[in-house]
């Protein structure tokens, strides 16, 4: 009967949930509509923003080394730099002298000074491009970055043509490459297992870090919602009618707190997914390229875990939410946890805490939050009994912090403001 009762009451919250159509828009459209959108401008604006980059070769020199039977000339750099930089869509300028530096408009002035080709011939000496940035202009940073790898990569041509040239003047049975790079180097990424895996692993854990501080915006969509089905019921007076029902105040109370877990359960998933979105977009807005594998297993635990997280978040809340006066001072109590919730959210993006010194560990257990991060950190990690043990204290934390509110709520002050 509790069972059939309990469906009816929760029936009754997800239907009104669905006609709160502000609460649905600002919970689930907003977080799919805003970062997808922020992303979309960031690659609008930046593919719209001018740079202007200007070149300027003061050396002009071809000149031949007859020793090396070598010719080089500062035009092949100009010329790398111009069809290099164009092919990234900046405005690129020659100019005759350096006073160019000080035109406002130019975002990075690039100089190739006399003696240049000179230089570069030589073996005893190093040729020198100097480049100016403008301060304070983010676009100008990216055109130097690039401008930078194209001078690198002339430069690396050079060497090894010259290095071939000693090769074949002194006979050597030499290879340039071994030469110019005796020392290679090789990146393989493992487990904590030390199982090798591929680039893949790097970026399921950016994703689960993503999915870490989408856990810092499920609190306050569910809190709010609670907020308004108890203190916002009393103030509209139909929270006397629904009391007077012959149910327990506790299936009450729990059917709209699973109804607003329900509602930060999806939430976090809107919330994840634009921010993907976000992230997708922003990397293709710097010219990079990014590929987010989706691990189903992952997601099914976040989706476990925000829904946990909100039921302890509300849990804690509620009964200092049916004592206040009204909705205001309910949201303020809300404020100041859904506050702590984002500061450990954020820091456990940033940080992992799984390899956090266990003394550090044992003070942070303390904080239910500190489980939903390391239930999420050690499954990507390989820890899949460490990630089972945190869900399972977060699950215990939020079923024993349920009932232990629901059993001190007071019926009389769940009607009536306490007096100021």
């Amino acid at each position: 009967m509790k069972g059939h009762n309990f469906k009816v009451l929760l029936w009754k919250e997800l239907l009104d949930l669905s006609r709160d159509y502000k609460t649905l828009a600002t919970s689930l459209l907003l977080p799919l509509i805003f970062f997808p959108l922020l992303g979309f401008l960031s690659l609008a604006l930046v593919t719209q923003q001018p740079v202007n980059i200007a070149i300027v070769d003061m050396d002009r020199e071809e000149l031949h080394s007859e020793l090396l039977n070598l010719t080089f000339s500062s035009r092949d750099l100009v010329n790398k730099l111009i069809n290099g930089l164009k092919g990234y869509g900046f405005n690129v300028y020659e100019a005759s002298n350096s006073s160019v530096v000080y035109n406002s408009s130019i975002d990075l002035v690039i100089i190739i000074p006399k003696g240049f080709t000179f230089n570069l011939l030589s073996l005893n000496s190093t040729a020198h491009v100097e480049i100016y940035r403008r301060a304070n202009v983010q676009a100008s940073a990216r055109a130097e970055a690039i401008a930078r790898a194209i001078i690198n990569g002339y430069s690396n041509a050079v060497s090894k043509e010259k290095v071939e040239a000693i090769i074949k003047i002194t006979g050597l049975n030499a290879s340039s490459t071994a030469i110019l790079y005796p020392i290679s180097t090789k990146l393989q990424l493992v487990t904590f297992g030390g199982r090798e895996v591929g680039m893949e692993e790097e970026l399921k854990g950016l994703f689960a870090r993503v999915l870490v501080l989408a856990l810092s915006v499920v609190i306050t969509p569910a809190t709010s919602f609670i907020i308004d089905g108890i203190i916002g019921e009393r103030e509209r007076k139909t929270i006397e009618m629904i009391l007077s029902l012959p149910l327990p105040v506790s299936l009450i109370i729990y059917s709209k707190l699973v109804a607003a877990t329900m509602l930060g359960l999806l939430t976090a998933i809107a919330d994840a997914l634009g921010f993907v979105a976000y992230i997708v977009l922003t990397t293709m807005a710097l010219g990079g390229n990014i590929s987010l594998p989706i691990d189903p297993i992952l997601l099914l635990l976040h989706s476990v875990v925000a829904f946990f997280t909100i039921l302890v978040t509300i849990s804690i809340a509620l009964p200092f939410i049916t004592r206040t006066r009204g909705i205001r001072s309910a949201s303020n109590i809300a404020s100041g946890i859904a506050i702590i919730g984002t500061i450990v959210f954020f820091t456990g993006f940033i940080v992992d805490y799984s390899r956090l010194p266990t003394t550090i560990k044992s003070i942070l257990y303390i904080i239910p939050y500190t489980h939903s991060i390391l239930s999420i950190q050690y499954y990507v990690v390989g820890y899949t009994f460490q990630a089972l043990m945190h869900l399972l204290v977060l699950v215990i934390l939020s079923i024993v912090l349920l009932v232990f509110s629901t059993k001190i709520l007071n019926t009389e002050k769940m009607l009536l403001a306490p007096p100021t």
